[in-house]
């Protein structure tokens, strides 16, 4: 990709018009002593770039709006890096004399290539050429980390260094035949997520949480790319040159996975995709799942036994062995297997397997209810919502719900509420202590024309507590609600009951002057 030519003269007259002449010329120093690692457009008219000054620094440089270009480095604005970057982005598209010009331009005057030292030709790094389609995956492995096994280091604040590698690798198979190409592929990425692991190493614990954030979501197309690949891999077509690539591939992430290091991408996850896609081959299903048990039953030396038995939990799951998936989800640790166990139980609800359905409920309430936290309440919840809507015969959804109050307030509220159980929802308001104003007015609308009556108590304990201020604003309130809860009785058609229970306030409550004021101006009472 490169900028057209209106675009890079865009881009210099912005340059030309930050009127920095000092910062030019240390710029033009910098790419002439081969400080610049790299420049490399991208998307939405942008030059990226890595440059070597006291630290390593990530440049990127808008050519359609120059006021959003940065640079890493603490100056404030324009700098010598952003200008060393844009002189070897026009190196790499039109040679070092164009590059000259474009610093004479900048500068006002005319290139002179007299005036400036060329380029000082880079040592370079002779590496073996690139493998063949007759090479196996821990050639091509060995053969990536040779020729780019050091890009890491320029990733100390993005991932743009690593983009032009992966477009280069997958490159090199852009002509062979498709399977194997989808497993060349799922090399190269797994290769560039592995520089990205190395990269964020570099960074200062100050800052490393947000630069995992700005990895993660830079190499996101990455890893979906990955898993539309595995989803496209064709196991039982395979030819045995294709398997043992996979095994290498899947040796690879699965030693990844179980390393028990924190790293930035879910390895596990990885590996258990190609799991669920490899088992469609019963010998190599039988063959892992063979390999596994035997990690199992010897677990000490282990760096992460937590994914070991995930991983066996999943594959008996895959061949529908969900006791057996169980007994090893029991020993995996709950908080981090629980994201592919809701799957699961999801799988059999779509499945309408009841009767391990509730297995599957029954285990994840028990390992739910001893957290209680929004992670686990949320998605468990959601299945049970899901549950009772198939099948509402059965009251252990409801009750699984309800003994996971307050955690589970707003889901069931709001699933009771869908299901016009307005009595259950009036119920759950009070029990939570809620009031009228802070339920939406839409559903105030909704029950006020359907269920009055179940309205009805929450609005009377509305009206109590602001009664029990003793206050006049509280008096006031009262009198509002009142309002609203006489328009419930009329709906429901009994005004004689209104009449009594607004004998038995005015009684109740008669030594309050202020409130029976306020009764007669809001002409509660006559």
């Amino acid at each position: 990709m490169q900028l057209s030519e209106k675009l890079e003269a865009a881009m210099e007259q912005q340059l030309q018009d930050q009127n920095a002449v000092t910062i030019i010329k240390r710029g033009w120093q910098y790419y002439a002593e081969g400080l610049v690692n790299s420049a490399n457009a991208g998307g939405h008219d942008n030059i990226y770039g890595v440059v070597q000054g006291s630290d390593l620094y990530a440049v990127i440089l808008d050519a359609g709006h120059f006021r959003y270009s940065s640079c890493t480095c603490p100056y404030p604005g324009f700098c010598k890096h952003m200008a060393a970057v844009y002189f070897l982005y026009i190196q790499q598209e039109s040679g070092h004399e164009q590059a000259e010009r474009a610093y004479f331009r900048l500068l006002g005057l005319r290139a002179a290539s007299s005036a400036v030292k060329p380029l000082p030709e880079r040592p370079a790094q002779e590496h073996k050429p690139a493998p063949d389609d007759t090479a196996d995956a821990a050639e091509w492995l060995a053969w990536m980390e040779e020729a780019h096994g050091e890009t890491w280091r320029k990733c100390r604040h993005s991932l743009h260094a690593l983009q032009p590698v992966l477009s280069s690798l997958k490159g090199l198979a852009r002509d062979w035949p498709k399977p194997l190409q989808r497993l060349h592929w799922s090399t190269v990425i797994v290769f560039v997520l592995e520089q990205a692991e190395k990269g964020i190493t570099t960074v200062d614990s100050f800052s490393r949480y947000y630069h995992e954030m700005s990895f993660i979501r830079m190499a996101e197309p990455w890893v979906e790319h990955l898993n539309t690949l595995i989803s496209e891999l064709e196991p039982e077509r395979m030819t045995p040159e294709e398997e043992a690539w996979t095994d290498t591939v899947v040796a690879h992430v699965k030693s990844r996975a179980s390393s028990g290091e924190q790293q930035l991408f879910d390895w596990g996850y990885m590996y258990l995709a190609l799991c669920e896609k490899l088992s469609e081959n019963r010998v190599w299903y039988e063959r892992e799942l063979g390999s596994l048990l035997k990690l199992a039953e010897d677990e000490e030396g282990l760096t992460d036994t937590g994914f070991l038995h995930t991983a066996v939990g999943m594959l008996y799951f895959f061949d529908k062995r969900d006791e057996l998936a169980l007994e090893h989800f029991a020993r995996s640790g709950f908080e981090r297997s629980q994201r592919v166990m809701y799957p699961c139980a999801a799988q059999r609800m779509e499945e309408e397997n009841w009767e391990l359905v509730e297995l599957w409920m029954a285990f994840l309430f028990e390992r739910v209810y001893k957290v209680k936290n929004a992670r686990t309440v949320g998605p468990f919840v959601t299945l049970c919502r899901r549950a009772d809507l198939d099948r509402p015969e059965l009251p252990v959804w409801t009750e699984y719900m309800t003994r996971l109050l307050p955690h589970s307030y707003s889901e069931l509220s709001d699933h009771w509420l869908e299901q016009k159980r307005y009595d259950e929802w009036a119920d759950l308001q009070l029990l939570i202590g809620t009031k009228p104003e802070d339920v939406g007015a839409s559903a105030l609308r909704e029950i006020g024309k359907q269920a009055p009556r179940a309205l009805m108590p929450l609005y009377h304990h509305s009206v109590e507590a602001a009664i029990q201020t003793r206050n006049r604003q509280g008096y006031r309130t009262a009198v509002k609600q009142l309002k609203k809860l006489e328009k419930l009785y009329k709906t429901d058609k009994d005004s004689a009951r209104w009449d009594r229970y607004i004998a038995g306030l005015v009684h109740k409550h008669q030594r309050l002057r202020a409130f029976q004021e306020e009764l007669w101006k809001g002409k509660i009472v006559t």
